[in-house]
């Protein structure tokens, strides 16, 4: 009789903690899903701001002012 109420009631245990794991693995997945389209959202914004910046550089060093002011300077030939 009191082994019969033990196997009842791990049986029940049983089943709760698997119907918790399951629920619990499920918000997990869903969570480590959302981190991988976040990171995926970050990197493509890293790599657009970086396509920006270089684009951007290009065309500072490009201009008529930066040439002006910050231009190669004519290396001077010594003579000995």
């Amino acid at each position: 009789m009191k082994a019969d109420i033990f196997f009842f009631i791990t049986t029940i245990a049983v089943v709760i903690f698997t119907i918790l794991g399951i629920c619990i693995s499920v918000y997990i997945i869903q969570i480590l899903k959302n981190i991988k389209r976040a990171s995926d959202r970050l990197e493509q914004s890293i790599e657009s701001t970086f396509d920006h910046a270089d684009a951007l550089s290009q065309t500072i060093k490009e201009s008529f002012l930066f040439n002006l002011l910050f231009g190669k300077k004519a290396k001077k030939h010594t003579t000995k």
